[in-house]
């Protein structure tokens, strides 16, 4: 991982924050179904429980060391993107939030802990 990133003053935040963002636009586009009439539908359970992981990891990167969040980060947006792409887990008019909730769950409880334990093994260095 490049020093930038380690440092405090690098790119970890924005890195962070871009993660985030990349997040939301992932939790938009899974709460939104088109409709027959041409419009389209938004959730707000769907977008609610897509949201959530995302603001647990923007709250924990402002705490926890950076190298660890990075890690949390990118093996959160590519658990969410695998879950939604390869499993469906999107909105539809008669789609059940369970697999949302759980989908949330495992993100928040499962996925960043383990990013965190993946981001801690890389080598760094103080700055």
């Amino acid at each position: 991982m490049p020093d930038i990133l380690r440092t405090q003053g690098g790119l970890a935040k924005p890195t962070a924050y871009a993660i985030t963002a990349g997040g939301l636009v992932v939790a938009l586009i899974a709460a939104l179904t088109p409709m027959p009439t041409g419009a389209y539908w938004l959730s707000g359970g769907f977008l609610l429980l897509g949201a959530i992981p995302y603001f647990v990891y923007v709250s924990l990167s402002e705490i926890v060391e950076c190298c660890s969040m990075l890690g949390a980060g990118f093996g959160l947006l590519a658990v969410d993107l695998t879950a939604r792409l390869g499993f469906g887990i999107v909105y539809t008019p008669h789609a059940s939030l369970m697999s949302a909730v759980y989908l949330c769950l495992v993100l928040v409880l499962v996925a960043i802990p383990a990013g965190m334990a993946l981001g801690r093994l890389l080598p760094h260095r103080r700055a």
